[in-house]
């Protein structure tokens, strides 16, 4: 699977990065998905607020993420850094 990113701007989807070659005359299915504005808190004013809060930011970024890796598990390859080679023996 391959996950594009796009903007809506006036009624027409604009994606963000141009589609990989790999996709020349393939047939495509498109899903939309509207994704949530999620506050920009900069790493100093985060530190400061209350835990509670904190976790609130961090508990709603981790919703917005949840689908994407479990819908595109590409991110597992390097999370391996090749060590699988070293438990099959």
């Amino acid at each position: 699977m391959i996950v594009l990113t796009a903007t809506c701007k006036n009624g027409a989807i604009a994606l963000n990065h141009p589609l990989p070659n790999e996709l020349e005359g393939k047939e495509i299915q498109i899903f939309i998905q509207e994704v949530p504005k999620l506050p920009k808190v900069d790493r100093r004013t985060f530190m400061g607020l209350p835990m509670a809060e904190r976790r609130q930011i961090l508990a709603q970024q981790a919703e917005a993420m949840v689908e994407h890796y479990q819908q595109d598990l590409t991110w597992q390859d390097w999370t391996s850094f090749g060590l699988e080679a070293d438990y099959e023996s």
